[in-house]
């Protein structure tokens, strides 16, 4: 007897319905001798689950069975022991969870490029679906492209033992995913799964859907390996966490990325059957290199903030306070917090936590206007969900007014927190116009947060 799929060691299922109400499924494949009908006992550390002692699950027949497991209930580490009803063969796997499973794509900073130092620790609930696509305990580096058996990510596949190397030996290699995963796992009380797909580099045009159905599902296209990957699992899954954009901040580029994250996210909600899918999308943060468009770069930006708001079952999660590994990287401290950040989102929009709210979000710039306590222009600008007012440490930064040409206003002389709005303190009277801009170019300063310990969004430049 042999179990060719359907479950495999360390895999977490996903739990289905609101909070996991109607358990998990699986439908498993394999080969046996005999015919009959096939038996299911699941087991946990106290021994057989309430209901999974001896279960009919399925038929045996010309060589293959087939079996159903439903409503496996969340939790674990289980154990599955299956048999043929005259007892002659069995199988076990163990150990298997029952949780949340996410998606992780885009490019470095979600595959992962901060030091390892001060990285995420390791959980025993907390497993990953690696790029060669076996279940293992979740471990920074979490994506090791050399072990994927898609040319997309890697020219040759690299041994067993090749793999386990490069992540010890590995400087670099932390993201945000772990963090994220043990949030999770605090706030949920079940196992989390996280499924590796990113590749560092890459563009909207190489996650392009279109390019998998040219190569028909193959692995010779990032969308295609995502897929193969999910598919592999035979699993929904509970979101997907997007972290992209460097790399199409070029004037070409800039303009054409919302319709392309647009179709991107029509096509995964399409073809994994999710219509409501919930999508973590990880705005761009800072870069410090010498011949990077800042332009581009903050159009980016503002294309990405645009999403929460235009797109369903999506929110668009600020980064541009966070510090840096090196150039363009966050850095383990930057991504425990933005591990955070993802997980209350996550909380919100895939639990519907209403305990949570969504994430900040520009509401209005006002007019620049006297005011006459203090015989001082003053412009306002306002936020929704904010939650504990907005706070700063030490002087506050991050907002830029800039003329009809673009060219920055240094006039912004003092700022003020009002609660969910901002008071900018102006020297003159704006010229005609002007637009304001919150983390603009490339290396801003931005240090304002509410009391969650969300970053307000770059946004901009917009008129006022």
């Amino acid at each position: 007897m042999q179990l060719l799929h359907g479950l495999s060691s360390g895999q977490v299922l996903q739990r289905l319905g609101h909070r996991g109400v109607c358990g998990a499924t699986a439908r498993l494949v394999g080969t046996v001798s005999g015919t009959g009908s096939i038996l299911a006992s699941v087991l946990a550390r106290q021994g057989p689950l309430p209901g999974w002692k001896g279960r009919r699950v399925g038929q045996a027949k010309k060589g293959v069975f087939r079996a159903i497991l439903k409503g496996l209930p969340e939790g674990g580490p289980y154990r599955l022991e299956l048999r043929t009803e005259d007892g002659a063969e069995t199988i076990r796997i163990s150990p298997f969870f029952v949780g949340d499973v996410w998606l992780l794509a885009g490019q470095s900073n979600m595959e992962g490029c901060g030091n390892r130092h001060g990285g995420a620790k390791p959980h025993p609930l907390i497993q990953a679906f690696s790029l060669r696509r076996v279940w293992r305990r979740a471990t920074e580096p979490l994506h090791i492209k050399d072990e994927s058996p898609d040319s997309c990510h890697s020219s040759t596949q690299c041994t067993r033992e090749e793999g386990e190397k490069q992540r010890r030996v590995a400087v670099k290699g932390t993201g945000p995913a772990l963090h994220f995963a043990r949030f999770m796992l605090q706030r949920s009380g079940v196992p989390q799964g996280l499924i590796c797909a990113a590749h560092g580099g890459t563009s909207m045009t190489q996650w392009d859907p279109s390019l998998n159905r040219k190569k028909k599902n193959s692995g010779d296209s990032l969308y295609g390996s995502l897929l193969l990957s999910i598919w592999a699992t035979d699993q929904p899954v509970a979101g997907v966490l997007w972290y992209q954009g460097e790399s199409d901040a070029t004037d070409a580029d800039a303009p054409l990325y919302g319709k392309r994250i647009r179709r991107f996210i029509r096509s995964i909600r399409r073809d994994l059957r999710q219509p409501h899918l919930p999508f973590l999308v990880v705005q761009i943060a800072r870069v410090f290199e010498c011949g990077r468009n800042a332009g581009a770069w903050n159009r980016i930006q503002e294309e990405q903030r645009r999403l929460s708001g235009e797109v369903t079952w999506l929110e668009t999660v600020a980064a541009v306070d966070l510090p840096l590994d090196d150039h363009i990287h966050i850095g383990a401290d930057g991504h425990l917090r933005l591990g955070s950040r993802l997980a209350r989102v996550a909380n919100f929009l895939v639990y519907r936590n209403r305990g949570e709210s969504r994430v900040p979000q520009l509401k209005a710039i006002g007019t620049p206007r006297q005011e006459l306590s203090t015989n001082s222009i003053v412009l306002d600008v306002t936020f929704d969900n904010i939650v504990g007012g907005l706070h700063s440490v030490g002087e506050t930064n991050g907002f830029a007014l800039l003329d009809n040409q673009g060219k920055k206003l240094d006039i912004i002389y003092r700022v003020r927190l009002l609660g969910s709005s901002v008071r900018l303190y102006i020297q003159a009277m704006p010229p005609s116009g002007s637009r304001l801009s919150y983390g603009h170019g490339l290396t801003p300063v931005c240090n304002i947060t509410d009391g969650r310990d969300f970053s307000l969004p770059a946004f901009g430049p917009l008129e006022i």
